[in-house]
């Protein structure tokens, strides 16, 4: 009991922490929007928007997603797991939620292995599953990194900070993606870096940290080798999953095109392409930000890249007015729609444990009920096994009665 208690505990600490941290982004983006320009102007811009165009953003929100836990799926059933696509489809859509409250966007992937294990399915399993999911979502990434890089001059002008932000963010994508296609591929590096471990085990102050740390660490290796050889044997599902990966980013990064035209920016279906690449450019650039959401970074590239995009003769409000606009619909709106399905999960395992102890005590009730009618019995039998004795003992004296006479 007091560790259930405990437990609640620790879950409502960290609960706490994460709306703070909410609302410290909340706070981030207000300041920086005070400090860019007077707020009312931009709330001016906001109000004079094409109401239109606005719905064609939120619809492309919604679609994107609806589909965003299309890639994990295809991996579920790819893999012949006895989960069904609701819950997959749930846990799926809980991501966008807890990697908007976790710093570096971190909480996703070890949520979902804990609610797939609440779903039945093995911790080892769900962590494969995410892997490959992992892996498509960074090839993914930096397939559109490398295609915003190419307009990088006119999305970043002169602008020095700009310019190493973007080169840290682009570095730090594609080394995670080389060094998980590298443990993925290679045994050699595997095994070299358990002995680093090892190695690192035998400093003292080290050990205590790192030594309880080393065998999921190696399990984490072999998870990652067993996804390569497994999609490696199944190239139309790597294909699939990634081009619907493509597509699903795409329509997100599409949502800045309808906020361009709803703000009455002159932008044609010619530059949708490259508008989504700058999209793409400005979240790119703070990846690596520890903060919930990159917030705080990625509204100063974001709002520079939406200069970029509008030109020249497009003032500062419109640009700030662009930038929250997509904030709020990409993030906040996409993480209060995730948070629904975070309660749905709750209470849809609520109910299944519910059930399940419902069920529990019928059988419990049944089976005393099956103790007490065999108990019955016995005693039944017990009660008549000397009566029928006695009455063979007084037909036997009978017959002797009578052979006497």
């Amino acid at each position: 009991m007091a560790d259930k208690v405990l437990g609640k505990k620790k879950k409502g600490g960290k609960i706490a922490l994460y709306v703070t941290f909410t609302a410290l982004t909340v706070f981030a983006l207000i300041l920086i929007i005070s400090l860019g320009s007077e707020g009312g102007d931009i709330f001016a811009v906001l109000g004079s928007a094409h109401i239109g165009y606005v719905m064609a953003a939120l619809g492309m929100l919604v679609v994107y997603l609806g589909l965003s836990p299309i890639p994990l799926i295809i991996l579920t059933k790819s893999r012949k797991n006895a989960i069904s696509v609701k819950k997959t489809y749930t846990i799926s859509m809980t991501e966008h939620f807890v990697n908007g409250i976790t710093p570096f966007a971190s909480g996703g992937q070890p949520f979902q292995v804990y609610a797939f294990a609440r779903a039945g399915v093995k911790p080892s399993e769900s962590t494969s599953l995410l892997i490959m999911n992992f892996l498509f979502h960074q090839t993914t990434i930096n397939i559109f990194s490398l295609l915003a890089m190419i307009w990088f001059p006119k999305f970043a002008g002169d602008n020095v900070v700009m310019l190493v932000m973007a080169i840290v963010g682009f570095a730090v994508n594609f080394t995670i993606l080389a060094f998980t296609v590298i443990i993925g591929t290679c045994s050699f590096v595997r095994r070299f870096l358990l002995w680093c471990m090892r190695v690192l085990c035998k400093i003292k102050f080290v050990k205590k940290f790192l030594e309880p740390q080393t065998a999921k660490f190696e399990e984490y290796l072999m998870q990652v080798q067993v996804v390569f050889k497994d999609l490696a044997k199944k190239p139309g599902t790597f294909i699939t999953c990634l081009v619907s990966k493509i597509i699903i980013y795409g329509l997100q990064y599409s949502i800045t095109f309808f906020i361009l035209l709803a703000l009455g920016v002159d932008v044609g279906i010619e530059d949708a392409f490259f508008v989504i690449c700058g999209t793409s450019f400005a979240i790119m650039m703070v990846t690596y930000l520890p903060t919930p959401g990159s917030s705080g970074g990625i509204e100063l590239a974001f709002a520079a890249v939406f200069a970029s995009l509008m030109g020249a003769e497009v003032v500062d409000t419109v640009a700030y007015g662009g930038m929250l606009m997509w904030r709020l619909m990409t993030y906040y709106l996409a993480m209060g729609i995730s948070l629904l399905f975070y309660v749905g999960f709750e209470i849809q395992l609520a109910r299944a444990r519910k059930k399940e102890g419902l069920i529990s005590e019928a059988q419990a009730q049944t089976e005393i009920e099956s103790v007490e009618v065999a108990q019955d019995s016995e005693k039944a039998e017990n009660e008549d096994g000397p009566i029928e004795e006695a009455t063979a003992d007084n037909e036997g004296a009978q017959d002797t009665t009578y052979g006497e006479i």
